[in-house]
């Protein structure tokens, strides 16, 4: 596999971090949806579950043959990680400040985001994806070939 192709699944994840982080360095109007409740958190929960969608599929990408809760686990994390250092960032923007419960709707969609992205996944990695000890598979071993 070359640079670019390890490289070119991760793209659009990176890109959209770095829209994030710009958003974040701004001072943004209210948001007009006067008439939704926490429709902060709700922008936040979308947001993110966007990102975990974007890193999913990135993780499923670069390591096709892993289980599925463990790309899972890699994607939800990641996408928390970039909510943290996110809130971080914040924490020194004039007009901005760190909220947890901001970094409770980021965790929100970090878990949720890369749900629909993973099922497919394993639906069509068939039992690589679902099975925790591929080695252990009888039908994904090979025999020497015979003469």
């Amino acid at each position: 596999m070359t640079r670019l192709a390890a490289v070119r699944p991760w793209l659009p994840a990176l890109l959209y971090m770095g829209v994030i982080w710009a958003i974040s360095s701004l001072d943004v109007p209210e948001l007009p949806l006067r008439g939704i409740p926490m429709r902060d958190k709700l922008v936040h929960s979308l947001e993110y579950a966007v990102l975990g969608v974007f890193v999913a599929h990135a993780s499923a990408r670069t390591w096709p043959r892993h289980h599925v809760l463990r790309l899972f686990a890699f994607s939800a994390l990641a996408t928390f990680a970039w909510g943290v250092l996110d809130e971080i960032h914040q924490a020194f923007v004039p007009s901005r400040s760190a909220d947890i419960l901001d970094l409770a709707a980021d965790t929100l969609g970090a878990l949720l985001g890369p749900v629909p992205r993973l099922l497919r996944h394993a639906r069509r990695a068939g039992p690589t994806a679902r099975n925790l000890e591929p080695a252990n598979d009888p039908s994904l071993t090979r025999e020497p070939m015979r003469e």
